[in-house]
């Protein structure tokens, strides 16, 4: 039979790592793994799938439950990474100005240019306006300001 998608070429039951929880009262617990954001994990509570951000949130390798999980509540987490390809969208507020000011193919994101900047031979640089010069700014490579 047929199907739409892309062909399985995991087996789901020997390279997908899982994590099985038992509740003690607690609405924190350690992950085996760490997850950047909480669609990274698939979380069954009791057999019934939980929404991210609703149900739950992460933070590294922890997971916290809106509600506590009791003795009697068993939780199943399937850790996606790996799995799902582009399908990854950055939690609110992750991504901050520094961690954008420089990387491969160099690109900078700054109102106001007031330090001395040099974009090298090597390098293309791009600049999102509007932008002001305070500084100097030495292009021996390629800029492109919009």
């Amino acid at each position: 039979m047929g199907y739409l998608g892309n062909p399985v070429t995991k087996n789901f039951t020997t390279t997908t790592s899982v994590q099985t929880l038992t509740g003690d009262g607690s609405v924190s617990y350690a992950l085996s793994a760490a997850a950047a954001v909480p669609e990274d994990i698939a979380v069954l509570r009791n057999g019934v799938r939980q929404k991210p951000t609703t149900d739950y949130s992460v933070n590294g390798a922890q997971i916290t439950f809106t509600t506590a999980l009791a003795s009697t509540d068993t939780c199943f987490i399937i850790f996606l990474n790996g799995i799902l390809l582009d399908q990854n969208t950055p939690g609110a507020n992750s991504i901050q100005p520094s961690m954008m000011t420089s990387f491969n193919g160099v690109y900078e994101n700054l109102q106001t240019i007031s330090a001395t900047t040099t974009v090298a031979s090597t390098d293309n640089a791009f600049l999102a306006g509007p932008v002001t010069f305070t500084g100097t700014i030495t292009v021996e490579g390629n800029l492109t300001v919009v």
